[in-house]
């Protein structure tokens, strides 16, 4: 348990969104169909195909080898027309060390720059709208260059708790993120990421209880000679699993709070707060056999700065989904199908808000 505690607080702070649909293979295919139809006034229609694939290889009993990489593509609908972007995304490579019986985990990242960083100017709505932590879609970029990562994490035993602590620093090099339709595409160079990572988890009764907390700073983004900051972020996760007569019942619950930064030119950019609930019952028709029927609820909060003529506001989005999930095993090949269903309000601007639908349909492959 301390082991797996300590390569979880090195495999990041990532939201647990739906596309995470399982853990542990040593080799993994997911695709996966994302559609929103967000109505008036914002009047689009976002659509993403993601097949992501993933493998594990152990190098000897103490080091492993992570490799990644997916294929998306994206669509957006609106009242202008379509734009869409695809391709390979960037290859994500990872080596993890363990090193004697405390669980230190020490880790390095690569990320290759196989997917595209530059976009061209009719491909920016498909690209922007994929990035949007609240509607949570699978892949949010194809590619941000070349970048590595380095970490450290340990977990050890205090009284009934396993507790552990981690940090990393990812550096990155300059890229174009966008080619305009006529001039020169201004360089993009990021700054330097710092995450602190703190996670615990205990028995009680039957069940499990993990909860964890990240810290993420930045160092100032250079795009074009003007410098800008996107704000700190606070990451809050809590999870509870127990065995029921019924099924296994999983409780989670995660909050993602942006600080208040600033754009190019210094415009600030107030902060804003995701929040999301979820809980699901599995239970086994047979023995080999898991149905996973499951409920989630989010909640976006963006502050809004006044202006000239409207004081400041706090502009607050909701969706719900609805889904369920399966594990069913075919030889030596497990498959996770599943699907979900979501309704909700999207903040639209100036108090308004736009109702949006959606579904979600996933096919998890995992091979033995």
């Amino acid at each position: 348990m301390r082991r797996t505690l300590a390569f979880i607080l090195l495999a990041g702070a990532a939201l647990p969104a739906d596309g995470q649909l399982f853990d542990g293979a040593q080799l993994q295919a997911g695709p996966q169909l994302v559609q929103y139809r967000i109505r008036t006034p914002i009047d689009e229609t976002i659509t993403e195909l993601a097949i992501p694939v993933f493998a594990a290889m152990p190098v000897g009993r103490a080091l492993t080898l992570d490799i990644g990489t997916a294929y998306a593509l994206s669509k957006v609908e609106y009242a202008q027309g379509t734009s869409t972007i695809s391709g390979l995304t960037d290859t994500q490579l990872r080596l993890s060390y363990a090193l004697g019986s405390d669980f230190l985990i020490l880790t390095a990242g690569l990320n290759l720059p196989t997917g595209r960083s530059t976009v061209e100017s009719d491909e920016v709505p498909a690209a922007s709208r994929i990035a949007n932590d609240f509607l949570s879609f699978p892949i949010s970029n194809l590619g941000t260059g070349t970048a590595f990562t380095g970490g450290v994490a340990i977990a050890r035993p205090l009284g009934s708790w396993n507790v552990g602590a981690g940090g990393s620093v990812r550096m990155a090099t300059a890229f174009e993120p966008v080619r305009p339709a006529s001039g020169d595409a201004a360089r993009y160079q990021p700054g330097n990421e710092y995450k602190v990572r703190l996670g615990a988890d205990r028995t009680i009764g039957s069940g499990q209880l993990a909860v964890g907390v990240t810290f993420s700073t930045f160092g100032e983004d250079d795009f074009g000679g003007s410098l800008y900051n996107t704000g700190d972020r606070f990451i809050g996760q809590v999870g509870y699993s127990t065995v029921l007569p019924v099924g296994t019942l999983n409780l989670a619950a995660w909050n993602l709070y942006r600080g208040t930064g600033q754009l190019v030119g210094g415009f600030e950019v107030p902060w804003d707060n995701i929040t999301n609930g979820s809980v699901s019952l599995a239970f086994r028709p047979s023995a080999d056999v898991t149905i996973e029927p499951s409920v989630q609820v989010r909640s976006w909060m963006q502050s809004v700065a006044a202006t000239d003529t409207e004081p400041s506001r706090t502009d607050r989005s909701l969706l719900g989904e609805v889904g369920v999930r399966a594990r069913l095993p075919v030889a030596r090949v497990a498959v996770y199908p599943g699907v979900g269903y979501t309704i909700g309000q999207l903040a639209a601007g100036a108090g308004q808000r736009a109702s949006l639908s959606g579904f979600r349909a996933s096919l998890g492959v995992q091979v033995r």
